[in-house]
């Protein structure tokens, strides 16, 4: 990396999470995850990245930038994106770009891919240093390279950039490194959902892994956070999740740290966000259907259950485009 006095951008792709409990759903927990243990984030997946900088200096997520990045990108569906402003050791302002989108397979068309990505940045940022990776949560690629070349006759484009693939990690090194970094249990969590095992087998993974954060004395705030993205990923049948907190409750005799309290405030948290989330996603709906209905007229019954059923992501692209669009099939047509 350049230490010139000059900002710098570091531009990451994350993998999919396939959970069949939520699959279409991943930008919430692990934008809250990323954002809590961002620097543990970055030590895990991308270590030589991770000691350029300076963390005795605080880094800060730039939203409104980042939204003047990705808001008009058109390359497949994004989740999760981060903006973070960090400095390097020899005191060089750096914006690091976590784009974190979901991505099945690790496919030929995956390094040009990378290679837009980094194109439309460097279209805003001309002179800024961009660094390029890719995490894949459910996909292996050969070595922790990607390459994208586009040549003939020995001209043309050569583009590199970082890969890190989590199934590459075995089990007791990530249960090992949990002991001083958060987001190791974060990726145990992410790799438990992806085994597809039946309900009983997922129920003792994810007692396992809740049993990390006792055995390794986490603090309180941090175990809040790290059941939220836990029981996320990690969904059970209500009986199963009802066997699981009785033996929480165990585990809470058995050792001094208060996990089943935390577990139990969680819950509660949870459903309350799950409430306020549920609530906003109907009102961007019916404020959709109205404003068709003013300028075009009564909806038609598959206009209205299409508006209905969309996620709260695609409603505010709808909502942006019936400002100008001239006909109901402008707002919904594919991007």
């Amino acid at each position: 990396m350049s230490t010139k006095n000059e900002p710098g951008l570091l531009f990451m792709t994350q993998g999919p999470n396939t959970s069949p409990a939520r699959a279409a759903d991943f930008d919430s927990p692990w934008k809250e995850a990323i954002d809590a243990f961002f620097q543990p984030f970055m030590a895990l997946f991308f270590p030589v990245v991770h000691d350029l900088i300076d963390w005795h200096r605080p880094h800060e997520f730039l939203d409104a930038e980042l939204q003047r990045i990705t808001g008009d990108s058109e390359i497949g569906r994004r989740y999760a994106d981060r903006l973070v402003k960090v400095y390097s050791r020899e005191g060089a302002e750096i914006w690091l770009l976590l784009h974190l989108e979901v991505q099945a397979r690790a496919n030929a068309g995956f390094p040009e891919r990378m290679f837009q990505y980094w194109y439309r940045i460097y279209d805003r940022f001309a002179t800024v240093e961009i660094i390029s990776l890719a995490l894949l949560t459910n996909d292996r690629i050969a070595g922790d390279v990607g390459i994208y070349r586009r040549e003939r006759d020995g001209f043309g484009v050569l583009f590199r950039f970082r890969v890190h693939s989590l199934p590459d990690w075995v089990l007791p090194e990530l249960e090992r490194r949990a002991a001083d970094n958060p987001f190791a249990v974060v990726a145990l969590a992410q790799l438990a959902a992806h085994q597809m095992a039946p309900d009983p087998e997922r129920k003792v993974r994810k007692r396992e892994i809740i049993a990390l954060l006792s055995r390794y004395r986490y603090a309180r705030e941090d175990a809040l956070k790290l059941l939220r993205f836990i029981d996320w990923l990690i969904r059970l049948p209500r009986g199963l999740e009802q066997a699981l907190r009785e033996e929480l409750n165990e585990l809470e005799e058995t050792n001094a740290m208060s996990y089943v309290t935390s577990w139990e405030e969680f819950a509660r948290e949870e459903g309350l966000h799950e409430g306020l989330q549920e609530g906003e996603k109907r009102g961007e709906a019916k404020a959709l259907l109205r404003l068709i209905q003013a300028k075009f007229g009564t909806p038609t019954p598959e206009i209205t259950t299409r508006v209905q059923s969309a996620e709260p992501a695609q409603l505010e692209v709808w909502l942006t485009r019936i400002l100008t669009a001239a006909t109901p099939d402008e707002v919904f047509a594919p991007r």
